[in-house]
């Protein structure tokens, strides 16, 4: 059972609800994961990983021999460390396929006059100048050979791609846009004829992928449309009864309650943390580092005191700022600023036209597109009943963005 730290898959607790609606998904379509950094998304994915290869999925997604691989692409300086990472993944990958790479190889040996392939060698890597020029040749190639193996393994199989657009970004601010664009080009192309032949990806990511390409398509004039019938989705909150296991995971590290106040304690951090499984741990984690592991609602409530106003724990929050300081132009940042300044001293949904008046930005249609970066974005939420109203869409975010930001 998990405690405090870091847990294996099998470990990782709730989301069944979220893993049964994604696979109903994969069933006809690749999806697009996109939620801000520690809302579990890593997580969820490799909980999906798990349960596939274990052949534990609920229900009866058992007849569909779902398998899945994950990879992790932060830190990928280039294409040729991506195709690395998908041959040796696979390569490793017993539970799916046998899979040897042979035509993958012989096609990279035919390249070179004189080879340094070691058909099957752990030393091997297409990482290699003297191959850069061949990259989108041999990605190809070697997508046919997956597509051949998946033929004959009578499964579906799901590559996940975590932090495929955090890459993205970092290939365009080193000017490595060549190969950001023909990664984007090659899943483009191939993306769809290889969901026919029983493989779905999944593309996760702490930004959305559509903010690189929004960038790309503005300053490098790149008109693919490498998502266009990807299904996009995001993560929502800890429901109550996962909310409260993982509570219950938690008390098992010797956290120390009174039983006749332990319901009313677990609801009080669900409250406090939204739901949001990271804030719950961290509440944990303050409870053990500054309260002895006494669980009280006084010491939850000064736990939660001390998540929202010491700067030691702010490094999450913090990418409520640096998200927009990064991804988009100045002024775009200084009007988004201004506009989750105001709402953070809402009691409640705010309609567009109560924050036209309210905030300094004189045209209204640049409001409107901020407001609705900001939704895509996940940092607001909105009712549409009586007219577009906004407003934050976790009350923590909001709490501590109206303590450390206005």
């Amino acid at each position: 059972m998990p405690t405090i730290g870091t847990f294996p898959p099998e470990h990782i607790v709730g989301r069944k609800e979220d893993i049964i609606k994604l696979v109903h998904l994969l069933r006809a379509q690749s999806v697009s994961i996109e939620e801000m950094r520690r809302m579990g998304k890593t997580l969820l994915v490799k909980k999906l990983e798990y349960l596939c290869n274990t052949d534990q999925l609920p229900g009866d997604f058992g007849k569909d021999q779902f398998r899945a691989k994950y990879f992790s692409f932060q830190g990928k300086k280039n294409l040729g460390e991506v195709i690395d990472a998908i041959l040796i993944g696979l390569k490793e990958f017993k539970t799916w396929y046998h899979i040897d790479f042979k035509r993958t190889y012989d096609f990279i040996r035919g390249l070179m006059a004189t080879p340094k392939v070691e058909v099957g060698g752990a030393s091997f890597t297409v990482n290699l100048p003297e191959y850069q020029r061949s990259w989108k040749k041999i990605f190809f190639q070697a997508l046919e050979e997956i597509a051949s193996a998946q033929e004959k393994a009578s499964s579906t199989l799901i590559l996940i791609f975590d932090e495929l657009p955090i890459m993205l970004w970092e290939w365009y601010k080193e000017n490595k846009h060549e190969d950001a664009i023909e990664l984007l080009d090659i899943l483009r192309e191939r993306r769809q004829e290889l969901e026919k032949q029983g493989i779905r990806f999944v593309y996760c990511g702490s930004i959305g992928i559509k903010v690189v390409l929004n960038r790309f398509k503005t300053e490098l004039k790149y008109t693919g449309e490498p998502t266009n019938d990807m299904l996009e989705i995001s993560l929502k909150p800890f429901n109550q009864e996962d909310a409260d296991f993982l509570c219950e995971c938690f008390f098992l590290a010797d956290f120390k309650v009174n039983p006749t106040e332990k319901q009313q304690c677990v609801a009080l951090i669900f409250q406090l943390s939204d739901g949001l499984p990271f804030y719950i741990s961290q509440l944990f984690l303050l409870l053990m580092q500054e309260f002895n592991r006494e669980v009280t609602e006084n010491t939850i409530k000064a736990a939660f005191n001390i998540l929202l106003n010491d700067s030691k724990h702010h490094n999450a929050f913090q990418q409520l700022v640096d998200r927009l300081h990064i991804y988009y132009s100045e002024q775009q940042c200084q009007d988004m600023t201004v506009i989750l300044n105001f709402l953070a001293q809402q009691d409640d949904f705010i309609s567009e036209g109560d924050i036209h008046q309210a905030v300094s930005i004189d045209n209204k249609g640049h409001l409107n597109e901020c407001l609705y970066t900001l939704l895509s974005d996940h940092y607001l939420e909105r009712k549409t009943d009586s007219g577009r109203m906004y407003r934050f869409r976790y009350p923590i975010f909001k709490t501590w963005w109206k303590i450390n930001k206005t």
